[in-house]
């Protein structure tokens, strides 16, 4: 009981702050049997999550695509909306995905506890790389985020228009049919609306990175044990048959289960990785050009501002792609554990049941985005690549 209560306090600890983020948004995978009020709870946040995120996105879309005729502009106050449409592809992706979701926690917790003291710490190590990881996002999303949604209008205050017409800057700037935004208590009410959908993309966005990483490590603590399992084997001083063939069926047991659990997290993490890269991409290509207009016209402030956005959308960029390069390390790993097996210790009977445990060590375990694009440092620089190329384009278009 002790050893079980440590496991379960340990895994608390090691989410401690992924629980909270998929929480406030109704993505946190709940047990099968809860009661009725819970689950009402948990559609009402969901009902709000999407009301405050679509209250953001569709009066901005209106305004950009039927109010604004300066491209440049279009530019600029589209910027930000990639990246509240990507999160709210991503989040509705989270929640169809609740059930495979709910299996791999369920995988995870069960790891965690029957794990070894030695094997925990293996766990504990990679989800603390993970977490070091959700929180540096939440950081600079929650900080700089907001902070563009909040103080950077309320700083300029009431604007003049040339028409002698006072206006007060939204937190996104928007158009709405059937009311003026403008008047007392409309322009509160929506700024604040539009301060929480803010809030609620930089959440998911935190949120599903996250789980990504929870995932991703948690496969690579996986490929360790499975790998001090083989070398277990390759230098174990019991070499009878007996001995032998019961570690080469845990290890094959070992292996199937690895293999089960990566085709869970397949059902969800190559579509979050893929609207990820795809919206880094486009960030990245959109705040270039509007730090080429900032720097034009001289706007010391805003070229902060952009900068500033550019080396945040770098930095969960290469995060991402950095979770995706260590698992794919640890798969290597187990390729050169499995290639230096001393397997000549053992009778030629079982050293042919080794031939099967060496070629599954092969297959290469990855994420990838869409089960198209592997993600990696490469890839890393490839999108950088990219987005440069699509500035390109968009300065010659515009």
């Amino acid at each position: 009981m002790p050893r079980a209560r440590n496991a379960e306090e340990d895994l608390k600890h090691s989410m401690r702050l992924l629980y909270p983020l998929l929480k406030i948004v109704g993505a946190w995978p709940d047990p099968v049997a809860i009661p009725v009020s819970s689950t009402i709870l948990k559609w009402c946040t969901i009902s709000i999550s999407y009301f405050l995120q679509l209250l953001l996105l569709i009066p901005s879309f209106v305004y950009i695509f039927g109010k604004e005729t300066n491209s440049r502009k279009q530019v600029k106050l589209l910027m930000p909306h990639i990246n509240g449409l990507s999160q709210l592809i991503k989040y509705t992706i989270l929640l169809r995905r609740m059930k495979e979701f709910r299996e791999t926690m369920e995988d995870i917790r069960n790891d965690w506890l029957s794990a070894t003291d030695e094997n925990r710490q293996i766990f504990r190590e990679n989800a603390k790389v993970g977490y070091k990881v959700v929180l540096g996002i939440a950081i600079i999303m929650y900080t700089g985020g907001m902070c563009n949604r909040t103080v950077m209008p309320l700083s300029k205050g009431r604007i003049v228009l040339p028409n002698n017409v006072t206006i007060r800057l939204l937190s996104s700037q928007s158009y709405f049919v059937f009311f003026d935004a403008q008047r007392t208590p409309n322009y509160e009410i929506i700024f604040t609306l539009q301060v929480l959908g803010g809030f609620v993309i930089y959440t998911i966005l935190c949120g599903t990175m996250g789980v990504s990483s929870l995932l991703c490590m948690h496969m690579c603590s996986l490929l360790r044990i499975l790998a001090n399992m083989m070398s277990e084997l390759s230098e174990q001083f019991d070499t009878s048959e007996n001995a032998v063939q019961r570690k080469i069926a845990s290890i094959v047991e070992y292996r199937t289960k690895i293999k089960k659990f990566l085709n869970n997290v397949e059902q969800i993490t190559p579509y979050i990785c893929c609207f990820e890269i795809i919206n880094d991409t486009l960030i990245t290509c959109a705040i270039g050009y509007c730090i080429i207009m900032e720097w034009e016209s001289s706007n010391t402030a805003a070229l902060i501002v952009y900068i500033s956005l550019q080396m945040s959308t770098i930095f969960i960029n290469f995060t991402m792609c950095y979770i995706g390069q260590l698992l794919i390390n640890e798969s290597e790993h187990i390729s050169r554990t499995s290639a230096t097996l001393n397997w000549y210790r053992f009778s030629s009977k079982k050293a042919r049941c080794l031939i099967p445990v060496i070629i599954m060590s092969n297959y290469r375990i990855k994420i990838t985005a869409a089960k198209i694009v592997e993600v990696s440092l490469a890839t890393f620089t490839d999108i950088m690549k990219a987005s440069m190329g699509y500035l390109n384009v968009l300065r010659s278009a515009l």
